[in-house]
């Protein structure tokens, strides 16, 4: 799909606010207080119409999902759970438990020894990492997947340099500077669990960045890797594209560790389609994949040049590309629909562990439903199945509107034509979408699809 032109991608960007507001004939309510963020009408589940107006007046968007209107409401922290389950027993819709894996995550969160990792007190934890949710959007689910980046012996981020990154995606940003950005707020995410070390290199230059936890508490934690983060970033990109050659040295560096990777890159690498084809083989070949998960992070509003990361991200296995919130927001409407509440938060974390989930978040553009106990634990809530009802809809929606080019164009034709009604049931029933024989055949079919029309235009993937 072809991305959008490109923009920060934050809260705080010009395309996330939401249009001006325009005064009604009848003035707005005024608030003494915010409303209540949730409300169940006629057994619904969603942001409360008055949170919307509310949040309207002050010039904020109510939730950074592209269809307010419909997608489920995501809960990021444990007053905005309890908030909905008022909500909902208000309504006389049931109890809105946690999902298993946030319940067993949030004890986890509390226990001491976690806590004085990173610097706070047990009491402390929970909310600290629930207000950083909440900034940015997270569904509480994420928390667990964001805890899986403990068991990594190092992080690594690399950062192309090379002169393109000077060029302007917008009147007031280089690929550069949203590259920094970007940088900055995947660190202040890691800050609030007990990272790993973060090593922060760049494709051309000698010089490295080494995080390390020296018992501080996150805001601490954050300010000193700030200050050598924009340190770095003073001087400006100038250079080649030698993306192999780093992911070589990478490789031999992190022999026989744990280590999770993440590349910062704004085109083609060295060499062209052979550099491409090597670089294929050498993710597509590498020891212990689940080990080591590849992030490829495209920093170009020019599709073509970057096109070359989403190939290889089908070509490798724990593997993941992405682009910027846009882009990603609306190819992932394009395959789970507008139900389904993509926000900044949801980008952000997969971003930072999308590679090491294969199953649920690097599946979002797979074309598959998610069962409903996979969308229960995203979300970090238990959904009723009115509401589980309400993303299945969603989901086919978008596999009705799905475009095809002309009968060669086999495989959005396949996902078009795939029937998903008639496993409903399974669906609701099922943990492991593997379990459900439509499920299967239809992976089957489409790794034949891409097998006979995709290879065939990318020869460097011939590995």
């Amino acid at each position: 799909m072809s991305a959008p032109a490109k923009q920060v991608s934050y809260p705080s960007a010009p395309h996330m606010a939401p249009p001006p507001y325009s005064a009604p004939s009848v003035p707005p309510p005024a608030y003494d207080e915010p409303p209540a963020k949730y409300a169940v009408i006629d057994g619904v589940r969603q942001l409360n119409p008055e949170y919307k107006k509310y949040m309207a007046q002050q010039g904020k968007p109510a939730t950074t999902a592209l269809r307010p209107d419909v997608a489920l409401p995501v809960v990021s922290n444990m007053d905005q759970h309890q908030q909905l389950r008022d909500a909902s027993l208000k309504a006389n819709s049931g109890d809105v438990p946690l999902a298993k894996s946030t319940d067993a995550t949030i004890d986890m969160l509390q226990d001491p020894d976690y806590c004085r990792k990173i610097g706070l007190g047990a009491d402390q934890a929970v909310d600290a990492l629930g207000n950083l949710f909440a900034k940015y959007e997270v569904p509480m689910g994420l928390m667990n997947k964001l805890m899986g980046l403990t068991e990594f012996n190092y992080l690594e981020f690399t950062v192309d340099d090379s002169g393109s990154m000077g060029t302007r995606v917008s009147a007031s940003q280089t690929r550069w500077g949203e590259a920094h950005e970007r940088l900055k707020t995947l660190v202040e995410i890691l800050a609030y669990i007990p990272t790993p070390r973060v090593v922060i290199k760049f494709l051309n230059r000698a010089d490295r960045i080494v995080l390390e936890r020296k018992g501080e508490d996150p805001q601490t934690f954050i300010g000193r890797a700030y200050q050598q983060i924009d340190q770095a970033f003073k001087r400006p990109p100038d250079g080649m594209t030698p993306v192999e050659r780093s992911l070589q040295d990478s490789f031999r560096e992190g022999a026989g560790k744990k280590v999770a990777r993440y590349l910062f890159c704004d085109g083609v690498p060295d060499g062209g389609d052979a550099a491409k084809g090597r670089i294929a083989a050498l993710l597509k070949t590498r020891q212990n994949p689940a080990d080591n998960p590849m992030t490829l992070l495209s920093c170009s509003e020019n599709d073509k040049d970057v096109e070359w990361m989403k190939v290889v991200e089908e070509a490798a296995s724990f593997c993941a590309e992405c682009d910027d919130f846009l882009a990603e927001a609306e190819e992932v409407r394009g395959d789970q629909g507008d139900v389904f509440p993509y926000t900044v938060g949801f980008y952000l974390l997969c971003q930072l562990v999308g590679a090491m989930n294969p199953n649920d978040l690097d599946a979002l553009d797979e074309s598959v439903p998610f069962t409903k106990w996979t969308l229960d634990n995203l979300l970090g809530v238990t959904n009723s199945e009115q509401d589980y009802r309400r993303y299945f809809d969603g989901f086919l929606r978008a596999q009705r509107e799905r475009k095809v080019d002309g009968p060669l164009d086999t495989i959005n034709l396949l996902k078009k034509q795939q029937n998903w009604e008639a496993s409903f049931g399974a669906f609701l029933r099922e943990r492991d979408p593997q379990n459900i024989p439509a499920v299967r055949e239809f992976k089957e079919k489409l790794q034949k699809c891409d097998a006979q029309d995709v290879a065939p235009q990318f020869g460097y993937l011939k590995v």
